[in-house]
């Protein structure tokens, strides 16, 4: 068996109810492999991509945000969506480096995600991975700066902190790892901060691939 042979299916329907939830596009991620990565964007240098691969090219980002609280605010799921379908059903989102055995061991509400250690998550595509490991580490050979203080923190801040869904932190970003390139990174606060979370690959009802969603399982915790 191999990891092509893993399909875990969920029923997502009742938590992905998005009509309780507040739609912010954060914009288009570039994906020249179709090869995706998702996880902490601080613990990516071992990262390896989904199994399942999508066809080159731009497609929206798009969070999700629940009002758990009056006027406080938490992004309950991040979606890249292929095109204008609304998924039916959930495949879980099997990455090269999952264990197989595990995979297969896991029961009714199981999960296997990503960790989650710097309270963010991202999405970007394998080849832009390599190039954004190549600038933290540039800067971290070549001077005593934090990647996220000297370089991100006032990206978020820039990006997003205006908008009323937003920490004053700033939620969500774009970040193009050298200006130069139009390649990104699409990052955003995961959820209630750290913790391990799945992605599922949202199908139409002829099993073909509309959307992948982070589940930041907000709406469970919340309750």
């Amino acid at each position: 068996m191999n990891h092509n042979d893993i399909e875990i299916y969920f029923d997502l329907s009742a938590s992905n109810n998005l009509t309780k939830l507040i739609e912010v596009p954060i914009g288009e991620l570039n994906l020249p492999t179709g090869r995706i990565i998702a996880g902490d964007p601080f613990f990516l240098a071992e990262g390896k991509p989904f199994v399942k691969a999508v066809t080159p090219g731009k497609y929206p980002v798009v969070l999700y945000i629940r009002e758990v609280e009056p006027e406080h605010y938490r992004i309950a799921f991040a979606k890249i969506k292929f095109n204008t379908e609304t998924a039916t059903q959930w495949l879980l989102a099997v990455s090269e480096d999952m264990d197989i055995d595990e995979l297969q061991k896991l029961e009714e509400d199981d999960f296997f995600g990503f960790a989650v250690d710097a309270g963010l998550a991202c999405f970007l595509d394998e080849q832009t991975n390599v190039l954004y490991q190549q600038k933290i580490n540039e800067l971290h050979t070549n001077t005593e700066k934090s990647y996220y203080d000297d370089i991100l923190a006032d990206e978020f801040e820039s990006y997003s902190s205006q908008n009323q869904y937003s920490s004053l932190d700033g939620d969500w970003n774009n970040h193009f790892p050298d200006p130069q390139s139009d390649l990104n990174v699409m990052m955003f606060a995961s959820g209630w901060g750290d913790g391990l979370y799945p992605a599922y690959w949202g199908l139409n009802h002829h099993k073909e691939i509309v959307e992948l969603t982070i589940d930041f399982m907000v709406e469970s915790i919340a309750q």
